[in-house]
């Protein structure tokens, strides 16, 4: 007796297999962004070219799946498995991404942000550790100072009952603590001379460098604190400078309340 076996071809969908490999490609591609830029490799437009390309691929690995998923729904083909796994890596590599635009797309395209726009404090030590295709260190004027009050009214003096080496005591420990690498810092002296202290702080992710600068000057009831955050590059910062300056700020009220 001759037995016959029945083979039944399984057909996958090429675009299946083929939205999974350009997502998993975009992972190596974002990962050697993030990487050498915060090895210092690479400076900034190059490491932002090649996110922005990262990035580019893993929306290409999750359209070509969405084409995969109308493929296997209109014609029965295998492949949904692998359609969803180009999803899952694809929206892993946007989300954070995604997410930052969202939510600093409707705030104003300016990147330079402080506490006092008629008298902003100066980058000094910055001005030589800025690369010659960064921003300019000067503060860009009256048209951005309106966007930001507009935009972000919480971004102001802070004025305490304290005096001025206790406020830049506890200014220098709160950047260091943060990891901010301080460019300079010169101490107050009562009335006569005002506390200044310039750092670098970098992006979460990427490590973008922006430059911070915060003044102390004594005043008839303790003392009050400036602060100015840049970025290095670009005209939109997304939000990150005054968040930067809000959060710094109220860690610095909590910290003088703990110590009290």
């Amino acid at each position: 007796m001759i037995r016959r076996w029945l083979y039944v071809e399984v057909r996958i969908t090429w675009l299946a297999t083929l939205s999974r490999r350009i997502a998993a490609f975009s992972l190596p591609v974002v990962l050697l962004a993030i990487v050498l830029h915060r090895f210092g490799v690479v400076e900034y437009e190059i490491a932002y070219v090649t996110l922005a390309a990262g990035l580019g691929v893993a929306l290409l690995g999750v359209l070509v799946a969405i084409a995969a998923f109308i493929v296997i729904w209109n014609e029965g083909l295998r492949g949904l498995g692998r359609a969803i796994s180009a999803c899952v890596i694809g929206f892993a590599v946007l989300a954070y991404p995604a997410f930052e635009f969202a939510r600093g797309a409707n705030l104003p395209a300016i990147s330079d942000v402080t506490t006092d726009p008629s008298d902003p404090p100066r980058f000094l030590a910055v001005a030589s550790a800025r690369p010659s295709g960064a921003n300019p260190i000067a503060y860009p004027g009256e048209r951005p100072a309106r966007l930001q009050r507009a935009a972000y009214p919480a971004v102001k003096p802070l004025e305490i009952d304290a005096g001025p080496d206790e406020a830049f005591n506890v200014a220098l420990l709160i950047m260091e603590r943060r990891g901010w690498r301080v460019l300079d810092s010169i101490t107050p002296r009562g009335g006569q001379r005002e506390g200044r202290i310039e750092a670098i702080a970098r992006t979460l992710v990427m490590g973008f460098r922006e430059d911070v600068a915060i003044r102390i000057r004594a005043i008839e009831k303790g003392v009050r604190i400036d602060m100015r955050s840049a970025s290095r590059y670009g005209s939109h910062d997304l939000g990150s400078n005054a968040r930067r300056i809000e959060t710094f700020l109220a860690e610095f009220n909590e910290a003088r309340r703990r110590a009290r």
